[in-house]
């Protein structure tokens, strides 16, 4: 074969193209669907993941909160901020927890009248009348006590006193993340 030949068969060979691949499409159909699937679920796990991370810091006004609020046989359960969803947490639980928190204030009643003692040892316009005192306890999921308030308030004393009873609060782990609140009837001794 001569050069000539040579060059004329590569100019031939280089003359039919490229080899052009179609893609089936089933195949396109599928690789799309499975894209959006992918998709799907990356934006369920970052949701998920958003309402742990909620959650671990123990609701905080975050939506994870919920308020359960105890008076007499009434007990009420809502959201922390108005607004908000209501959050599934069954019956069951939030009444074992409720119980669990009642509890905690019955056994805690003898120390809290000592807080309302030393309160009335520093105020006299509270030495002749009755308070009904509204006890806010808040728990992380974990059961820990995470924060206390106490309306009305009867001073830097009586509430100091009152945290450091609170503080000693604790809920089983498997409860969930709450605010409970619960009324006190406090009367001079």
């Amino acid at each position: 074969m001569t050069r000539t030949s040579i060059a004329i068969l590569l100019l031939l060979a280089a003359c039919k193209g490229e080899t052009v691949t179609k893609d089936n499409p089933q195949t396109v159909a599928d690789l799309d669907a499975c894209k959006k699937n992918l998709a799907e679920k990356d934006k369920r796990i970052e949701a998920e993941e958003a309402e742990n991370a909620s959650l671990l810091r123990g609701g905080g006004g975050s939506g994870a909160e919920i308020i359960v609020s105890i008076e007499g046989n009434v007990l009420t359960v809502k959201p922390a901020a108005d607004g908000e969803p209501p959050h599934p947490i069954p019956d069951k639980a939030t009444a074992a927890a409720s119980q669990e928190f009642l509890d905690l204030v019955a056994k805690s009643r003898g120390a809290i009248q000592k807080c309302y003692t030393l309160a009335l040892k520093k105020r006299s316009d509270l030495q002749a009348r009755t308070i009904t005192l509204t006890v806010s306890a808040t728990f992380a999921q974990s059961g820990a006590y995470h924060d206390a308030s106490f309306s009305p308030s009867l001073g830097d004393v009586f509430d100091s006193c009152m945290k450091t009873l609170a503080a000693k609060w604790a809920l089983p782990a498997n409860s969930p993340a709450m605010t409970f609140r619960a009324p006190v009837s406090l009367t001079p001794s």
